[in-house]
């Protein structure tokens, strides 16, 4: 069967999806279906690519790649960005990963596989596919990296549970070392009251006593679909958001650049949940919607006007569980970052991975 495997490169998702790619993408997967893919190369400013691995009239592997150098802005989704962090948030491995390597601006340009999502970027693979497959594919991928000029190929959010994908990276001479925590939440019934009765007495208490605070404050929440006519505004707190944490470059015209794209892109599987106070928004998530699941992906807050008000919280967690059922939504994904903050809501923990390999 893999003697027969044809792989095609692709330019763009729209040319993926007419080879078959939609057929190997998971309830999971909304951040490798190719109207996101899409988003990403309309908003990125990178030069991406998409391979897809058939055999007869089947197609069993699919792989989306992006071009990082080091002016791409993404410091947890680029290679050498992404190793000197988890070294230096300690996670297993990546002390010793960056000591082999010295230097890891060395591994720069570097081909970023799997996804430019925060958390389970993975290889496709389908039915019939086996682990012939998947390294055929990789070898594709590592070739097209050499011939671009890529010092190195990674795969930077492997889930721990992928180990038919793990198995064949290493085989092919990664290395790897954790680089995260995936969050999820699996919602225990219907609305916020079957969520907050989901905890202990100590946790429950006090979830609902932050709900309390939100209705005695007069600010209004609401969840809806992404109005472009706010995208100014959210842009402009996200960017109050990436400034509180590090990142205080940030031009908010990338965030209005996603934003827009989503909007165009998705319609109403882009949601956005958000507060607002006399009449203006001061805290918003944006919530993407793919088989039952939603994917919380993009938030901002107006600091000075929240205060300590647990808005974070409320449009995160408790007004989604309200809302939840009504959409059809039995899980919220909530990728890494702030793994405190989620597992303390009732989010679950998988482990993610780092695969890179140097090239030649």
């Amino acid at each position: 069967m893999s003697s027969a495997l044809v792989i095609n490169r692709w330019q763009t998702p729209e040319d993926a999806r007419e080879a078959g790619w939609d057929t190997l993408v998971g309830p999971e997967d909304f951040f490798l279906l190719p109207d996101w893919m899409r988003v990403l190369q309309d908003s990125a400013g990178a030069r991406m690519g998409y391979l897809t691995a058939r055999a007869d009239s089947r197609v069993l592997a699919a792989l989306p790649m992006v071009h990082a150098t080091r002016e791409s802005p993404w410091s947890l989704g680029r290679t050498d960005l992404l190793i000197r962090h988890c070294a230096g948030e300690g996670m297993d491995g990546a002390a010793a990963i960056l000591g082999a390597f010295g230097e890891v601006e060395r591994l720069m340009p570097s081909m970023m596989c799997g996804g430019r999502h925060l958390g389970r970027t993975r290889l496709l693979l389908g039915p019939g596919a086996d682990a012939d497959t998947a390294h055929r594919i990789l070898e594709e991928a590592e070739g097209i990296a050499a011939r671009e000029g890529a010092r190195s190929i990674c795969l930077p959010y492997v889930d721990a549970a992928d180990r038919v994908q793990r198995g064949v990276l290493r085989a092919r001479g990664y290395v790897s070392h954790v680089s995260g925590q995936f969050a999820s939440l699996v919602l225990p019934g219907d609305g916020f009251a079957d969520y907050a009765s989901a905890f202990p007495a100590r946790r429950a208490r006090r979830v609902r006593a932050e709900r309390r605070r939100i209705e005695a404050s007069g600010v209004h929440i609401a969840l809806g679909p992404l109005d472009p006519a706010d995208i100014p505004r959210l842009a402009s707190l996200e960017t109050e958001l990436f400034a509180k944490y590090g990142m205080a470059g940030w031009d908010p015209r990338r965030s209005e650049a996603v934003l827009r794209a989503a909007a165009q892109r998705l319609g109403d599987r882009a949601l956005v949940s958000k507060a607002v106070q006399e009449g203006r928004i001061v805290g918003f998530a944006l919530i993407l919607s793919h088989s039952d699941a939603w994917f919380a992906h993009r938030a901002g807050f107006d600091y000075a006007a929240v205060g300590k008000l647990p808005l974070y919280y409320e449009l995160l967690y408790y007004s989604l569980a309200d809302h939840a059922a009504r959409y059809g939504v039995g899980t919220i994904h909530y990728g890494i970052g702030s793994t405190e903050a989620k597992v303390s809501r009732g989010c679950t923990l998988s482990e993610q991975y780092l695969y890179v390999k140097e090239l030649a």
